[in-house]
């Protein structure tokens, strides 16, 4: 990027403005003024033109435009933003089978009132019937353990107990040998299920969509970035256009100026009528209207291009309310350094196909997003099976005066459980499941036919744009051939004019045929550039061919 110095400041539009003003003192020489007619300038101002902002020049190749657009355009930005949220999905489904650590504390008291059941036999005269005892029971209590959910639909649960008990009227009565009493357990429980919820490709399932969601965020963004590519390339390629196509525009304005200013001599002299005189000055009309046409598509492919590479920054409106004069891309002057190359080889269809079809993210998502909705298909198909469980626990307990000594009875053995046993749950209406499972059938198999959609696109596609290289290629021959034999017969019809046998209109009307001769080898040549850029898009060799890998 550089600036011009102050002399050059009105550089970009110094030039219509000095055409501008030689066609208009033209105009006031023809109706009789005497003012000279002002000279158009390259790289100077007007005089009495008003001063306008420094211009910012910025020289680019194709390579750069693209790197600059990766670095920062959009698209790209939300695309790999979309990576990373699919990417803590895929952790999040996972974390579903991560253990769980439980931990817990409780004390309870408790004043039930009670009769002894030592009170036997029937009351005899005079004894009162039997008093209603109050029986304090504290409890404290203390548990912790392990959770653990697995791939296969198991559950297994861990847990150690230990409780302690106080009860002082039992102790009074020495009815028990402890007081008070510790009381552990360790208690171990899994659970299995057979038919529903059951097995490894159910319980993964939640697992390989997030994993497929990320490789589409993946795909996306290989997407994202071709299509950011491709449009680079078709804008440049408009602007190199665009930039030669203006200064063919202004050097042929400049030749229509002079040609007006020779024949209003001669017809001052009376060597050419005035219906000659129009007719030149019609033709620098036409040349003013290219010319503008010629600025306008200049600077709509300037801003084009600055966009897509957001040169000014984020947000263009920001920078506009805060009143700063970045908030367009006015006053910036894009030179492109690249030239169209010569299309030496044209591909072959076979070859063309077999790449598009590896290559093309568009087409490879297809397999990623078959393969989810195939989970989920059997996802939906186990999920209308019955609920079918196998269970089974097993404990031991220990019992003892103190904590220690209640755990240190575990070890012996001699005081367990255990429980086996099925539990089967069965809805009596099935119709919501059995329509989750038919549309995630339908919805796969609509996914097959929009496959074999693409793929008939994509033949398609390559098709049009190996045609379509081919056919520029010819256009560009016969272009230049045009080209070369009217330049042949501007200058025979230049050597006829010197020798009296031709008219200066007939070599004016030549010069204007070779000018947009020029101008369409010229757009020819860009396009055949924007062609190879669809080739690339169509076979997927964009990324390749800026050297762009991608990480996975």
């Amino acid at each position: 990027m550089k600036r011009e110095l102050p002399i050059l400041r009105a550089a970009r539009r110094v030039h219509l403005c000095s055409v501008i003003a030689a066609v208009m003192a033209l105009a006031a020489g023809a109706l009789g003024a005497q003012e000279e007619v002002a000279a158009p300038g390259v790289d100077g101002a007007v005089v009495g033109e008003e001063p306008v902002l420094e211009l910012e020049e910025i020289e680019l190749s194709i390579q750069q435009a693209v790197e600059m657009g990766l670095a920062r355009n959009f698209d790209v930005r939300i695309a790999r933003l979309e990576g990373k949220i699919r990417e803590r999905e895929e952790v999040i489904q996972a974390a579903v089978f991560d253990p769980f650590f439980t931990l817990g504390a409780n004390h309870s008291k408790n004043r039930r009132p009670t009769v002894s059941f030592l009170d036997i036999g029937e009351l005899e005269k005079g004894q009162e019937a039997a008093v209603v005892r109050v029986n304090p029971f504290e409890t404290t209590g203390y548990s912790t353990g392990f959770r653990l959910r697995t791939l296969s639909g198991s559950t297994y649960t861990l847990t150690v107990n230990e409780s302690g008990f106080d009860r002082p009227l039992a102790a009074r009565g020495r009815l028990f040998g402890f007081n008070p009493v510790e009381e552990a357990s360790i208690r171990f429980t899994a659970t299995q299920p057979l038919l529903k919820g059951a097995w490894y490709p159910y319980n993964n399932s939640g697992i390989r969509v997030a994993e497929n969601n990320r490789k589409l965020a993946l795909e996306d963004l290989e997407s994202a970035i071709s299509d950011l590519i491709f449009n680079i390339e078709a804008v440049y390629w408009q602007l190199v256009f665009s930039s030669r196509n203006y200064e063919a525009r202004q050097n042929s304005l400049k030749v229509a100026i002079e040609n007006v200013e020779k024949a209003r001599k001669e017809e001052a002299a009376g060597t050419q009528p005035k219906i000659y005189v129009t007719t030149i000055e019609g033709q620098l009309a036409r040349r003013k209207v290219e010319m503008n046409d010629a600025l306008l598509q200049l600077e709509n492919s300037r801003d084009s291009l600055l966009d897509l590479l957001q040169y000014k920054g984020e947000s263009l409106r920001r920078v506009w309310e805060e009143g700063g004069k970045g908030g367009s891309f006015e006053g910036i002057r894009v030179i492109p350094l690249s030239e169209p190359t010569e299309q030496s080889i044209l591909p072959e269809r076979g070859p063309s196909l077999t790449a598009a079809f590896e290559r093309r993210a568009d087409y490879r998502r297809f397999t990623v997003l078959l393969d989810s909705q195939k989970a989920l298909v059997d996802m939906r198909r186990n999920e209308r099976l019955p609920q079918l469980d196998l269970t089974a626990t097993w404990a031991q307990f220990g019992l003892d005066d103190s904590f220690n000594d209640a755990f240190s009875s575990l070890g012996t053995g001699d005081f367990y459980g255990w429980t086996i046993g099925l539990q089967l749950a069965m809805p009596l209406s099935n119709r919501g499941l059995q329509s989750s499972y038919d549309s995630a059938r339908d919805r796969y198999q609509q996914l097959q036919w929009q496959r074999l959609q693409a793929e008939n696109l994509i033949i398609m596609e390559v098709d049009q744009s190996i045609r379509r290289l081919k056919s520029m290629a010819r256009k560009q021959v016969y272009l230049d051939d045009l080209v070369r034999l009217k330049a042949t017969e501007l200058a025979a019809e230049r050597t006829r004019l010197a020798g009296g046998l031709s008219i200066p209109f007939t070599v004016n009307t030549i010069e204007n045929d070779l000018l947009d001769l020029q101008a369409q080898a010229l757009q020819v040549k860009t396009s055949l550039e924007g062609a190879r850029a669809v080739y690339d898009r169509a076979t997927g060799g964009l990324l390749a061919r800026y050297g762009v890998r991608m990480e996975r």
